[in-house]
């Protein structure tokens, strides 16, 4: 985290640095459109960065990196880019799903968090075959783990519905599920529900299915 500046100064900070590497003159208009602002708050933002020695603003809205700012926007940046490298390329998060996520924890990584993250990175593409284990047992693991995370047929009550978006575990689990004619898609309705055991209702056929099988069976709201 640069000094002595909050959350929200960095993440201009990293805007004005994006621009300045991208070549461009950083004015105020792009750094309120990287950050989807309105300038009067670019404007504000910029004169704190200024009171601080990060930036100057010159005449016309052109806002200049300090060497301060520069190093301070520089490291900002690392962060950023690396927390987005290993959400998409070591996790399979979606691109926007590592922004988002990025963007929220660059600001509360230490030294030490930032060294042990670049470290792994660096082991990873030194060594594909790690990484590509690495990725295949992310990927397996999300397949076959309950999704604690996640809403299933077992977290609803009677005579609640709602649509199945995904069905987990291995591979027998997810045939016997489907072959009692439960598929990705389909809406169903909860008619019973005991400690052990739930009755549904899908395709006006009525299913019984354990606590272990609806655990596996990820939900999500009608629309």
């Amino acid at each position: 985290m640069a000094e002595n500046i909050s959350e929200s100064l960095e993440n201009y900070l990293r805007a004005i640095y994006i621009l300045h590497i991208d070549g461009k003159i950083p004015r105020v208009r792009d750094i309120s459109r990287i950050l989807s602002v309105k300038d009067a708050s670019s404007v504000e933002a910029i004169r704190k960065l200024e009171k601080h020695g990060y930036v100057k603003h010159e005449r016309y809205g052109y806002v200049k990196l300090t060497e301060k700012g520069l190093l301070n926007a520089e490291k900002v940046y690392r962060r950023y880019i690396i927390l987005i490298d290993f959400f998409v390329n070591v996790l399979g998060l979606s691109k926007e799903e590592a922004y988002t996520l990025s963007c929220g924890i660059e600001h509360h990584m230490n030294d030490n968090f930032y060294i042990s993250l670049d470290g792994l990175m660096l082991f990873l593409k030194r060594n594909p075959i790690e990484l590509t284990e690495a990725k295949k047992f992310i990927s397996n693991y999300k397949k076959k783990m309950p999704h604690d995370f996640k809403t299933s047929l077992w977290d609803l009550n009677i005579s609640e519905s709602a649509k199945i978006y995904d069905i987990s575990g291995d591979s027998i689990l997810r045939k016997n599920i489907m072959d009692k004619g439960i598929y990705p898609g389909l809406t169903l309705k909860v008619i019973k529900k005991t400690d052990d055991m739930i009755e549904i209702l899908v395709n006006e056929k009525v299913i019984n299915l354990t606590s272990h099988e609806s655990k596996h069976i990820i939900i999500g709201n009608l629309n």
